[in-house]
């Protein structure tokens, strides 16, 4: 029987097909429970181990979901359509759709569309070595989280994003550093 933190990657895309107002109220239930839990401390845990009152991993589990949820609105704002990416290369919607699907693009499901990050264009075509950098990195389980990732400086890139290193041809240089991404 799987459990819950082997469904989560897959409860996450459900409630990312919900309604704002049905997976807030959702989010809402959930902390309304999580509050009233029952405080008795696993018998399992070592008296030196600190435990939280429910109020307090309510509030930290509240704070992780809208950050969570900031940081998918500004991956859906940085991010284009369908539509948008058909334009951009010149091709029809079901052009673009087959190329995402035979691992040609970079996409993320939000509600009912497929977004296409915009660092992985250049002009009027695809950033060389995206793809190639993309099929590096680890399961797919968080795609929102490896989109991300290639818009954060890294040390290993000296201190450029992965997109930027990859805009200045260091694609070698970004595969490697997508090879140590989820290893830790």
């Amino acid at each position: 029987m799987r459990t819950l933190t082997d469904r989560a990657p897959e409860l996450a895309g459900l409630l990312d097909s919900l309604p704002a107002a049905e997976r807030d109220e959702l989010e809402a239930a959930y902390l309304r429970v999580l509050a009233t839990a029952p405080r008795n401390r696993p018998r399992s845990l070592h008296p030196v181990v600190r435990t939280h009152e429910p109020e307090v991993a309510a509030a930290a589990v509240a704070r992780g979901l809208a950050r969570e949820a900031a940081t998918r609105e500004q991956l859906v704002a940085d991010s284009l359509s369908t539509a948008q990416v058909a334009a951009l290369l010149g091709v029809s919607s079901a052009a673009v759709t087959k190329r995402r699907g035979k691992g040609g693009l970079i996409a993320f499901k939000h509600k009912e569309d497929w977004r296409y990050p915009g660092w992985q264009f250049d002009g009027a075509a695809v950033l060389p070595g995206a793809i190639a950098v993309w099929k590096v990195l680890p399961d797919r389980h968080d795609v929102a989280g490896l989109v991300r990732w290639f818009t954060l400086p890294s040390r290993q890139l000296a201190d450029r994003t992965p997109a930027q290193a990859l805009r200045d041809g260091d694609v070698d240089r970004v595969v490697d550093a997508a090879s140590y991404v989820g290893s830790r």
